[in-house]
């Protein structure tokens, strides 16, 4: 698996018995709809929600997420603020760039 900002490859969570160490975090995103289904409740309306029309994982290595601008971006995404891929980039799979550390 490799990070998509920076395509570094990132390990797998490590536990011991105490305690544990996280190399990334994954975002489960993509286009959404409004779906209902029937509420069990009797004579209750439909519950809506948002679909998942094309689900992508977009997956963050602790490096990258730990760049505010990035954080920013997969927060946005994950609070609907703003969506990481837009509709007409659906078919786009090239990595957002990670911003250029001052130096």
């Amino acid at each position: 698996m490799q990070c998509y900002h920076c395509n570094r490859e990132v390990r797998q969570t490590i536990h011991w018995q105490k305690a544990y160490q996280v190399d990334y975090y994954l975002l489960h995103t993509g286009p959404t709809e409004w779906a209902y289904f029937v509420n069990p409740k009797f004579d209750a309306p439909p519950i809506r929600y948002r679909k998942l029309t094309q689900p992508r994982d977009i997956i963050t290595c602790v490096d990258c997420y730990a760049i505010p601008e990035i954080k920013d971006r997969l927060d946005d995404d994950f609070s609907g603020r703003r969506p990481l891929f837009e509709i007409n980039q659906e078919n786009s799979t090239a990595p957002t760039p990670r911003p250029e550390a001052d130096g």
